[in-house]
């Protein structure tokens, strides 16, 4: 039981935290690394491309943004799957789809809020989960 004092409580705030279980954790990581990586690709190349143009070009984007734009996704959507970049690229996907949300709501497309809208709380998710950590035995020596 935590010891409170008149002037600051005795907390370990780390252990009041949530932590999802590692396989749900997982689970998120990947469907983000599919999602992310397939549609950072269809911004690069392929059939959609340079639908992906016309539509940076209406909101107003500057020309090539799509470009960036897919590299990030697809350097975050890998980047969830590494353990030691998990946070960074994580970090990363829920900046983009702030802008993504922003861009959406910005020009009414209320429709399209959506999956930015789930897609960042799925990174949101996997950026605050901690990583488990060892708890190593007192040995009684204060150290």
């Amino acid at each position: 039981m935590p010891r409170v004092t008149g002037q600051a409580r005795d907390v370990d705030r780390s252990e009041h935290m949530m932590t999802p279980p590692r396989a749900a954790v997982w689970v998120c990581a990947v469907l983000l690394a599919a999602t992310f990586t397939l549609v950072g690709i269809s911004k690069l190349a392929g059939p959609s491309a340079p639908r992906w143009s016309e539509r940076f070009q209406r909101w107003g984007y500057p020309a090539n943004t799509q470009y960036v734009i897919g590299a990030l996704e697809i350097l975050g959507g890998v980047g969830v799957l590494i353990p030691a970049w998990r946070r960074p690229a994580a970090a990363t996907l829920v900046a983009l789809m702030t802008g993504a949300l922003g861009t959406h709501a910005v020009n009414g497309e209320f429709p399209r809020v959506i999956p930015p809208l789930v897609l960042g709380g799925l990174a949101l998710l996997i950026y605050a989960a901690r990583p488990r950590r060892e708890r190593t035995p007192n040995r009684g020596n204060g150290v």
